[in-house]
């Protein structure tokens, strides 16, 4: 399993986490969204890379996210970070 890998399937664990504490977060169903394509993508799931310009998950993550969990939002710019070279 590649490092990105291992990466998104944490965010994917973190968020999931997070869910469950603020199901109503339209946010974090939002990056769970974004992290599943990523993961998808890394795994050659999808090869369509279009939607790699839309992924709004670092932005998310400094306006809603960090307030809930700083450890979460590391991993969460962490992955935004490695979507910009997918």
């Amino acid at each position: 399993m590649s490092e990105r890998l291992k990466l998104l399937e944490s965010g994917k664990k973190r968020c999931d986490e997070l869910l469950s504490k603020y199901p109503g977060s339209v946010a974090l169903q939002s990056v769970a969204k974004q992290i599943e394509y990523l993961i998808e993508l890394e795994q050659g799931i999808h090869s369509d890379r279009s939607r790699l310009k839309d992924i709004t998950i670092g932005v998310l993550t400094a306006r809603e996210i960090e307030q809930l969990d700083d450890d979460a939002a590391e991993i969460f710019y962490q992955i935004a970070s490695a979507s910009k070279v997918m």
